[in-house]
């Protein structure tokens, strides 16, 4: 199945819902502008301008995608700062269908720094790497490292505070994070999920406990890793580096990780190995 095929097949009015009938000229609609923009983050398609040129020179790509006519870059550009709720929405939908085709059984929490050294947003941040200048990237995987939950936001925003959202509605028997996380608020947050919660322990708040389930927390460590890196270095691509501002580049991480996704849906239906290529 064809990256086109796959976003006419996921990206449909199913998961957006229809937008009501109007008089006059009823452009692309937000469907067909969701389907063109997953479509460019699938395809690696990092600006606006490609993006029209490769419809151009694919017609039947085009018409895969439900467009009679191909949009200029504007419109396109104007898609991707219009639509970043949409995005949004639909990236939690499908993520809601791949957890009925494949249950969860562990949630990894974590962020991972977009670095971007120009954008007038961006802000200063640190990781265990040191400092950075960019954007963050919060997810929530399953214990395949799919992403369920997403969060973009500038690079000096605290991960803590973000954990609650990013398990919100997650049914799994345990939420994994590392010490960033620790915190009562979160542990209770998990445990109102019905979700064992393994956050190791920060030293910074005194003497280091142990907590139940540490092995677990060890063993499976290095998904959500594996995902930080495969996500930027092969879905995203840099994407983010482009476009300026954060609504922007958070719409196109939003449309990677919709990809991604559906790609692993079809791949586990057809019984194929998820790629990490």
């Amino acid at each position: 199945m064809e990256a086109c095929e796959v976003v006419r097949l996921f990206v449909n009015k199913a998961i957006v819902p229809a937008e009501p009938k109007r008089r006059g000229n009823p452009g692309y609609g937000r469907v067909k502008a969701l389907r063109v923009m997953v479509y460019a983050r699938l395809k690696g398609l990092d600006n606006d301008t490609r993006v029209i040129e490769h419809l151009k020179k694919h017609p039947r790509i085009a018409e895969t995608l439900g467009l009679q006519a191909v949009p200029d870059r504007t419109t396109v550009g104007r898609w991707w700062r219009r639509y970043l709720f949409l995005l949004e929405e639909t990236f939690v939908n499908v993520a809601d269908m791949l957890q009925l085709i494949w249950p969860t059984k562990t949630v990894i929490v974590d962020s991972t720094p977009l670095v971007d050294l120009y954008d007038m947003e961006a802000r200063w941040g640190h990781t265990g790497r040191g400092k950075f200048r960019g954007f963050k990237l919060h997810a929530a995987v399953n214990q395949l490292g799919l992403p369920l939950r997403a969060l973009i936001t500038p690079g000096n925003r605290y991960d803590s505070p973000f954990f609650p959202k990013l398990i919100e509605d997650l049914e799994a028997d345990y939420v994994l994070a590392d010490a960033g996380y620790d915190s009562k608020a979160n542990r209770k947050a998990a445990k109102a999920s019905n979700a064992e919660p393994v956050i190791a322990p920060n030293s910074r708040r005194g003497k280091r406990k142990k907590i139940k389930h540490a092995g677990l927390l060890k063993s499976e460590r290095y998904v959500i890793e594996q995902f930080n890196g495969h996500i930027k270095a092969n879905v995203l691509k840099d994407c983010w580096v482009r476009p300026k501002g954060l609504v922007k580049k958070a719409a196109m991480v939003m449309a990677g990780l919709i990809g991604y996704d559906a790609e692993a849906i079809r791949s586990l239906i057809v019984g194929e190995q998820i790629s990490r290529a």
